[in-house]
């Protein structure tokens, strides 16, 4: 994904610079296709398709449903063929018009298969976690979360592929869907990235939300602390014929005597 991305961009960048700059005023230069039949439509279905088969296998850890992951897959699938196929004709006519009928329907197959897959996911994702509630509020929370993702990452993907199709068959003079179409990639491979960041962090809250941690304050300062304890002990009486009142008594001056001096009698004075 990464290689496909910063190769994606390099093209990309290529292109546009001879489309806009060096072919200034010149028209035909404009509308040229140049590589964009491999870096727009054939990287940008792989792309696509490796992002909605990551998630058909996570859908599929959750629920175990082969026949809603093979679905899923298949559509994945379709529309890569698609994007192919419209990359692989934008090289044989030197075009991207939608008036090249083969082309259209290549386009709408790619495109709108990317659509069709991202809403598929995005219910089914919802609807799965959904059913995975606790009642606890912990982790109805870590759900919940879970699902805004899901929602806003396959909304997006879904919303630009439909702007993408729109375009590209309401104006089919003009080059307005080739700023969604350079776009839609990045938001697949982002969703992905967005998604493995939010796994990592889940993975952390579940390794330490079982147990308990003290934020205590650091000492700033190196010197050591220095502790000393200073001992008193009274002598006890062990006349066993002395009258224990006596005892008592004597035991009580010596506490007052203590606690005149700061401390009870044999107390310890810590001096830090």
């Amino acid at each position: 994904m990464y290689f496909f991305e910063a190769l994606q961009t390099v093209l990309l960048t290529h292109d546009t610079f001879r489309q806009l700059a060096e072919s200034f005023g010149n028209f035909e230069g404009l509308i040229a296709p140049y590589l964009m039949g491999f870096e727009l439509g054939i990287q940008s279905a792989i792309i696509a398709s490796v992002t909605q088969c990551f998630y058909a296998w996570r859908i599929y850890i959750l629920s175990s449903s082969k026949i809603l992951t093979g679905l899923i897959v298949c559509v994945s699938l379709l529309q890569c063929a698609g994007g192919i196929t419209e990359g692989i004709t934008c090289f044989i006519y030197n075009s991207t018009s939608s008036t090249i009928p083969i082309e259209a329907k290549a386009s709408g197959i790619w495109v709108g298969g990317s659509a069709a897959c991202d809403i598929i996911i995005t219910l089914s994702m919802t609807y799965i976690l959904w059913k995975k509630r606790s009642g606890f509020q912990k982790t109805d929370s870590v759900v919940n979360k879970v699902i805004q993702l899901v929602v806003e990452t396959g909304l997006l993907t879904a919303t630009m592929a439909i702007v993408q199709l729109t375009l590209y068959n309401m104006f089919k003079d003009t080059e307005y869907f080739m700023t969604p179409v350079g776009a839609l990639s990045k938001a697949y491979s982002n969703s992905l990235f967005v998604l493995l960041n939010n796994r990592s962090q889940m993975r952390q809250q579940r390794d330490t939300g079982g147990t308990t941690s003290l934020n205590l304050p650091q000492l700033q300062t190196t010197r050591a602390i220095q502790i000393s304890v200073n001992q008193e002990t009274f002598g006890v009486r062990n006349d066993a014929t002395a009258d224990r009142s006596s005892d008592k008594s004597q035991y009580d001056e010596d506490l007052k005597a203590g606690l005149g001096g700061g401390l009870p009698g044999g107390a310890p004075q810590v001096q830090a």
